[in-house]
């Protein structure tokens, strides 16, 4: 067989395919991997997502490809296949979205400066200026930062040199361990 395959013939296809002929597979790529990536970019709406997809199908056609049954359509397993991908994909990423949002909104909650001063002044100065102490000396500088010098995470994640999410995750665990400290005095 030369480098072309005449895939017209959806029987001759597969077996060939289930026999492991590359030119068979070439052709069936040839023909039907530009069509996928633009149904899979109608759906997710991100064309290099797309072509992924299309590319993880192939790869497992080829892996599978004992698995396919010649009395079926390939054309119509390759769509089916690559819009089941592709919902699975955006569900992947909505609960990706989700994550990222409920990990945001607590985190905001937790580093609102409104929270911290409310806690702040709920407690006495002498149980919370010693709990600030015995931080970790990054810590401890974070929050001295914020909150008594009223800096910015921005400001002061360029002042360390660490990045902002770092200050961010910094004042989170620092403001866990003093109401801890706080709720045991």
């Amino acid at each position: 067989m030369g480098d072309s395959f005449d895939i017209s013939d959806n029987r001759r296809t597969v077996l060939a395919l289930k026999s492991g002929d590359e030119a068979a597979f070439k052709a069936v790529y040839m023909a039907w991997s530009t069509a996928l990536c633009r149904y899979a970019d109608t759906i997710l709406h991100n064309e290099t997502d797309a072509r992924e997809l299309v590319q993880e199908l192939f790869v497992s056609l080829w892996l599978h490809r004992r698995r396919l049954d010649e009395t079926k359509s390939l054309r119509n397993y390759l769509l089916r296949a690559i819009h089941n991908n592709a919902l699975r994909e955006c569900q992947r990423r909505e609960i990706r979205r989700r994550r990222e949002e409920l990990f945001q909104n607590e985190q905001k909650r937790q580093l609102q400066p409104e929270t911290a001063i409310d806690e702040r002044n709920a407690c006495p100065e002498e149980l919370l200026l010693p709990a600030i102490a015995r931080l970790p000396r990054q810590s401890r500088r974070v929050v001295e930062m914020n909150y008594l010098e009223n800096k910015k995470h921005a400001a002061i994640a360029s002042e360390l040199s660490i990045s902002r999410r770092t200050v961010e995750t910094i004042l989170y665990k620092a403001l866990r361990r003093l109401r801890g400290e706080i709720k045991k005095n």
